[in-house]
């Protein structure tokens, strides 16, 4: 793991994100765009970059992650169909729980952390992300030249 992909990274903010959304995310972009709008939604967002792509923020971090998730068996990431899908195993449930309870517990701030997330989750779970892309914070981000840090 490189300094340019941390992104709180002791939150597991992808897994938590997989799991806020009942365990599925269908979409690689609804994924990128919900966990871009739960970064802005932070105050100290300035550790986890995102990139100025084709469809706006892309987490460039996202697909080693998740592969380290699959191979840990906490998620299974579908990529042969479109749209890809991405689902938290049981393995990756009791993580996020075990996870989430020691956090609510040690880290100050946590907890606000983990209902911003909730939110955006709520609000996101039944649109798509063409949808999503659509976002007033979203499209900010897309006026923003190519291949940029946003």
């Amino acid at each position: 793991m490189t300094d340019d992909d941390d992104g709180d990274e002791e939150l597991h903010p992808r897994l938590m994100m997989l799991s806020e959304f009942d365990g599925e995310i269908e979409g690689r972009l609804k994924f990128h765009k919900s966990l871009y709008q739960y970064r802005n939604s932070e105050t100290d967002s300035d550790d986890w970059k995102f990139r100025r792509e084709e469809h706006g923020p892309l987490d460039p971090g996202f697909s080693s992650r998740m592969q380290s998730y699959q191979d840990l068996e906490m998620a299974d990431v579908d990529e042969d169909n479109e749209p890809h899908s991405f689902r938290i195993t049981g393995k990756g449930e009791r993580f996020v729980r075990g996870l989430s309870t020691g956090l609510s517990k040690l880290k100050d701030g946590f907890d606000e952390k983990q209902e911003a997330m909730r939110s955006i989750a709520s609000r996101n779970k039944d649109r798509t992300g063409s949808e999503i892309e659509q976002d007033e914070d979203v499209q900010e981000a897309k006026e923003e030249p190519y291949q940029t840090d946003v």
